[in-house]
């Protein structure tokens, strides 16, 4: 059951944060700690249009956020009046996040028409030119722009799905535009001999989709050269066929050539069984020097598994470094944190609440050891965990908590928002942003 929200990696001076989904871009100031939390009050809410079921991307004093029909807008980040408005139109909806390019000061926006469009960020004017707008799917009437677009490596970066209820015929892929000329390339997870977007009845096998809230992601190291990754939904698992259904996949930065992918060995099991994978996609570890396996990554999917892999090193169908079985569907997206002492985290949202795992390593063999559960209702899906400076937020629905990334203890809640599907929270500097879906946005601040 496809859909989608996320991307970007956010550093602070005393603790780091690898999680790929912290929207903020440039933001500068105080930041929230344990300490101060408790301070947080609603500083504005205003109303969009439609419901955004998505995060928001905040750059500097301006935030984007995309509704689901195809709708983006700019809210002041002061005082949340809303700057301007582009729409598109087309058949259904959308669930992806903008993209900011800092280097040349483009916001890049999914549509509901199969494009991705270039704005001024400033006034929401199209800019036509270096190829834009771009097309990234032949059939979006089955076809989805479900998760976040992402710039990296000189690239923009989509990836595809399906809509709720699977209806074919489509097939995932991943899209890299190059954004100095517009050329772009497709890597087609079924039939990936053919290297442009297809007419998706086209190819004998379907579905694959990727619609993970994270998005296509980025290896922060680096070594890896720009390496993206992703994770696959449901669909035929053949390599010698090119068709790579349930599959986490590596590919080079241009997402041209196909570098490794990890497959479990019930790979058609899952499939029969609707357990894609790809419900959630890889986050990176930090690099961990004492481990014979330094770059790992975690994943995990409606399969009820977490896995820890080594990510420099995608060995087919063989087992990952480890596999800790979960009570629930992941479907949210990992949050990885390492506090002032160096030690990682691992955490997931899932229906019986927040799970934490931290990263140890003895004799050069690394493992997740649980570090502490946080018992909430979080629904079927689970929720998303941002984690920086010590507090992790997240949105669950009618509510936003605040619990401390070493113990779980809760430091702050407020029931300000209003029911939450995929909608995911963001902080930047001291303030916090959740949409909900109700349509409304609300900003946090002490």
């Amino acid at each position: 059951m496809p859909a989608g929200v996320c991307a970007a990696t956010t550093n602070n001076r005393r603790m780091r944060s690898f999680l790929p989904l912290i929207l903020a871009v440039a933001t500068m100031g105080a930041t929230i700690t344990p300490s101060n939390v408790a301070g947080l009050r609603v500083r504005w809410q205003v109303k969009l249009g439609a419901v955004a079921d998505t995060a928001p991307l905040v750059v500097g004093t301006t935030l984007y956020i995309t509704a689901t029909d195809g709708t983006t807008y700019a809210v002041d980040t002061a005082n949340g009046r809303i700057l301007w408005r582009f729409a598109t139109h087309g058949p259904k909806i959308t669930t992806s996040v903008p993209a900011y390019d800092p280097a040349t000061h483009a916001l890049y926006v999914p549509g509901v028409d199969g494009m991705v469009h270039r704005l001024d960020p400033g006034n929401g004017r199209e800019v036509r030119e270096g190829g834009f707008p771009e097309q990234i799917t032949l059939a979006p009437q089955t076809e989805k722009n479900a998760s976040p677009l992402r710039v990296a490596n000189g690239y923009l970066y989509a990836q595809t799905s399906g809509y709720v209820g699977d209806a074919t015929p489509y097939v995932g892929h991943v899209v890299a535009i190059r954004l100095s000329d517009g050329s772009k390339h497709v890597f087609n997870v079924l039939c990936s001999s053919h290297h442009e977007l297809i007419e998706p009845q086209t190819c004998a096998g379907q579905r694959a989709g990727m619609w993970s809230r994270a998005g296509v992601v980025v290896d922060p190291d680096a070594s890896m050269h720009g390496r993206i990754y992703v994770a696959t939904g449901n669909g035929p698992f053949d390599a010698s066929a090119g068709d790579y259904g349930d599959s986490i996949l590596s590919l080079n930065d241009d997402a041209a050539t196909l570098i490794g992918y990890l497959t479990p060995p019930n790979h058609d099991e899952l499939e029969a069984d609707d357990l894609d994978v790809g419900s959630s996609s890889p986050a990176m570890l930090p690099r961990q020097p004492n481990s014979a396996t330094p770059l790992m990554a975690v994943q995990g999917g409606k399969d009820s598994v977490l896995r820890l892999f080594d990510r420099a090193h995608l060995s087919g169908t063989y087992l990952p470094l480890q596999s800790i079985g979960l009570d629930h569907l992941l479907f949210s997206i990992p949050g990885v944190w390492t506090d002032g002492a160096g030690t990682t985290y691992v955490f997931i949202g899932i229906t019986d609440g927040v799970h934490a795992y931290r990263l140890v390593t003895k004799n050069r063999v690394s493992r997740l050891v649980a570090a502490w559960h946080t018992a909430l209702d979080l629904g079927r899906e689970g929720a998303s965990p941002i984690v920086g400076d010590g507090v992790l937020f997240l949105a669950t629905s009618n509510q936003l908590l605040a619990l401390d990334a070493q113990t779980g203890r809760q430091l702050w809640s407020s029931t300000a928002i209003g029911l939450i599907h995929w909608e995911i929270p963001v902080v930047a500097g001291d303030t916090v942003y959740c949409a909900d879906y109700n349509g409304t946005l609300t900003a946090f601040s002490r």
